[in-house]
């Protein structure tokens, strides 16, 4: 059985073509302590993850955000940091050029205009979106280098003999792919074509040079939407992470209520046994979380300001918000565009929480079931003893995500952003209705002026 597991093990890493540091978490060697289920079942299961992980790397290495594999020539070990490198360079410096051309069209905009709110909101939303994803990835970019290592052994450590956990799991893989098929299939190209036709013989400023529009418009919108897809792959690795964890968690409280009827003579379905592998599992996901949890908190802050914009825009009806700008919302199109953005922020934030907090109540399930283990006075005194430092482990270190140990993602934090988003739905509508000045007539009339300032049309609609 240890033969096959080191068999098994060596396969996986081979999957991930990531090598492991010296000074890797313990967690690669957790996986040989357990006595899993048939191998020949898992040995496929645990290839398709592994090849799901893989692409999800090699999306977020297109951005410089996770480190080459180190190789054993010193030549070849040089070469790949130096791509690793020049790659993150590339897409910080992007972000900040694109940051430095909204501030100058910011400052020569406002020369000459009285009324600055709209586009004080403008600038600023889209200057956040530059800086959150700039600090995103720059932090992503320090804090993954573990991520190979964390990842094989959540590959290790998950068993997937059971088919009802296999089929779930593959939903939840397919449903992880929609947020950047969907982005690069369908949104990205329309966009474009719409900023193509829009913007043809249009004449824009690049830095007080008169190029035309595309020049400018179009490489700001590739970064925006590039700055999109690394957000939505980071999602794909909460998703699946979370999804496969929250799975094993199940299984293991399954487990644990058949070893309370004491009817199995399974070793591996001890108490003692399943202890362990909960152990093993809560690691996994502190791990887990190290990497991911200052991105986390974020894009869930950046997240909440679009929501909390979309519902300005329903109440008061007036210009919008962003994280990924602010359109100038005069026909349909222009307003479809951002509420499908919204919409889809909301959903993504919807989704990171849910799945995180499913993980959290899965990680929780078996302590009622432990708690009812204290009462059986047959208990072994070593056993009894260490379901109770699990029941405090748990207790003090809730097992989920957080965002950089300021959030703690469970039932309470839904709970909290529900009555935050309620108090912010109350103080919009109380501000709506003693608002005499229609917001509306407001932002046409700033629009009329802020356009020829920019150096567009006066019948253009859509600002960048």
């Amino acid at each position: 059985m240890r033969v096959q597991e080191t068999s098994l093990v060596m396969k996986s890493d081979s999957c991930l073509d990531d090598s492991e540091d010296n000074d890797s978490p313990t967690v690669l060697q957790m996986s040989l302590l357990l006595d899993r289920g048939p191998v020949d079942i898992n040995d496929s299961r645990q290839t398709d993850l592994c090849r799901t992980y893989r692409r999800f790397l090699w999306l977020m290495r297109g951005f410089g955000a996770v480190p080459q594999k180190d190789d054993t020539v010193r030549q070849q070990k040089f070469r790949s940091r130096c791509c690793y490198s020049s790659r993150l360079f590339a897409a910080i410096f992007m972000v900040l050029l694109f940051n430095a051309q909204l501030t100058y069209m910011y400052v020569k905009a406002t020369t000459n205009l009285h009324t600055k709110t709209i586009l004080q909101i403008h600038f600023l939303s889209r200057s956040q979106f530059a800086i959150t994803m700039a600090l995103g990835i720059l932090i992503f970019a320090f804090r993954s280098r573990k991520l190979p290592t964390v990842i094989t052994g959540v590959v290790k450590t998950c068993s997937w003999s059971n088919d009802l956990d296999w089929n779930t799991l593959r939903w939840i893989v397919r449903f992880s792919w929609l947020y950047p098929g969907n982005l690069l299939v369908v949104v990205f190209p329309m966009g474009m074509i719409v900023k193509l036709v829009l913007l043809r013989q249009l004449q824009d400023s690049l830095f007080g040079l008169a190029v035309p529009a595309v020049v400018v418009s179009l490489p700001m919108m590739i970064i925006t939407y590039l700055g999109i897809l690394f957000r939505c792959v980071h999602l794909c690795f909460v998703i699946v992470t979370c999804g496969a964890l929250g799975l094993q968690f199940r299984r293991l409280t399954a487990d644990m209520k058949v070893s309370q009827t004491g009817k199995t003579i399974n070793s591996s379905l001890s108490l003692s046994s399943l202890l362990n592998r909960h152990y093993f599992l809560s690691e996994l996901v502190r791990q887990f979380d190290a990497i991911f949890s200052p991105t986390l908190f974020i894009f869930t802050a950046s997240d909440l300001v679009v929501v909390t914009s979309l519902i300005s825009f329903y109440i008061s009806a007036s210009q919008m918000e962003a994280s990924l700008g602010l359109y100038i919302t005069q026909n349909a199109a222009d307003m479809f565009i951002y509420v499908s953005y919204a919409v889809g922020t909301f959903a993504v934030l919807a989704t990171r929480v849910t799945f995180a907090v499913v993980l959290n109540h899965q990680a929780h399930s078996c302590v009622p079931i432990l708690f009812a283990s204290l009462q059986d006075t047959a208990l072994d005194k070593t056993l009894k003893r260490n379901i109770q430092m699990c029941l405090q482990r748990l207790c003090a270190l809730p097992v989920t995500l957080t965002a950089w140990n300021l959030i703690v993602m469970n039932r309470t934090f839904i709970l909290t952003v529900t009555g935050l988003i309620a108090t912010y739905l109350v103080v919009v509508v109380e501000i709506s209705s003693k608002n005499g000045c229609s917001a509306q007539q407001l932002a046409l009339t700033d629009s009329a002026s802020l356009l020829p300032a920019l150096g567009f049309d006066a019948n253009l609609t859509l600002l960048q």
